[in-house]
């Protein structure tokens, strides 16, 4: 009797869940075959996009969240199954909702982190694509521009979100997607203040970025400087789009928001890089950056 009962409650699963497995078995064979039979004609591997880390990332959590609102209903159902197959006592009735309810609660705890944290990626990858689309105006005037650099291969592990290399120098980008307040009146409040060792908002005081900045452009400078085989300066930019920067005393980092850029990127004094220079860095840059393989008609690995 015991096993009917069982047999009786997971039948309904089996039903429900056996089409499911079949269309994703047959959707899987079908584009098996099609990729068997068709070629990306793109065979070389694309650049990095701004914020391309950033989006990869979200994915990731965007599919973890999913599989947590998942996880709900199905433990609900199996939790529920096992009372249909006990005594149904008062007991087990208890122990069955108290199980749901600490299920549900756990799942919703962690299914809000998630969320809080995709909406933090999305943020930052907003941030980083409208500085890489004002950065990419940069070309027409000779500049190159290079998005979501990952050193972790090399000497370092570390991601500069953009690197401009021209005439006037090479530039490490790190940028930063920080909200606005808004005042109790409604009006927004978007002045951040530097004194070339602190971010100063509204509501709070950062050092971590320009800290982080300057490793950055350091270690980038440290890797550039022993792939051309002679000494490459890196400046050290934070970019904040959005904010208005006020920028208090002298210091050798630059704060920008990503409009009028050229004004900064142009007029730069300084040590400046021949035409060999930059054709050198931009190779390397090139092929450090090169690296995301085209995905249509290809298998998932």
């Amino acid at each position: 009797m015991l096993l009917d009962k069982i047999i009786n409650v997971i039948l309904p699963f089996v039903i429900g869940l056996a089409p499911f497995f079949i269309v994703v078995f047959a959707i899987s064979l079908m584009m098996e075959h099609k990729t068997k039979r068709r070629k990306n004609p793109i065979n070389t591997h694309l650049l990095r996009s701004p914020g391309q880390a950033l989006a990869e990332e979200s994915e990731d959590i965007a599919f973890d969240l999913l599989v947590h609102l998942l996880y709900i209903p199905f433990i609900c159902l199996v939790f529920y199954a096992y009372y249909l197959t006990s005594n149904k006592s008062t007991f087990t009735l208890s122990i069955t909702i108290i199980t749901i309810l600490g299920t549900v609660s756990f799942f919703t705890y962690k299914i809000l982190k998630f969320a809080n944290k995709k909406s933090q990626r999305r943020l930052g990858y907003d941030a980083e694509l409208a500085i890489g689309q004002e950065l990419n105006q940069l070309m027409r005037e000779g500049f190159y521009v290079f998005h979501d650099v990952n050193l972790k291969n090399t000497i370092s592990e570390f991601n500069i979100d953009h690197i401009v290399v021209g005439k006037s120098g090479v530039f490490a980008v790190e940028t930063k997607g920080r909200s606005k307040p808004i005042n109790k009146d409604g009006k927004h409040d978007f002045k951040v203040s530097f004194d070339g060792k602190k971010l100063v908002f509204p509501q709070r005081e950062e050092t971590e970025p320009v800290e982080q900045a300057k490793r950055q452009a350091k270690a980038l400078q440290k890797w550039l400087s022993s792939a051309v085989g002679e000494p490459i300066y890196v400046r050290t930019v934070i970019a904040l789009p959005g904010w208005f920067i006020e920028r208090i005393g002298n210091t050798d980092v630059a704060v920008i928001n990503g409009k009028n850029h050229e004004n900064y990127f142009n007029k730069v004094r300084g040590t400046q890089l021949s035409e060999k220079q930059i054709k050198q860095v931009a190779h390397q840059l090139d092929i450090l950056c090169r690296n995301i393989e085209p995905k249509a008609f290809t298998i998932p690995k």
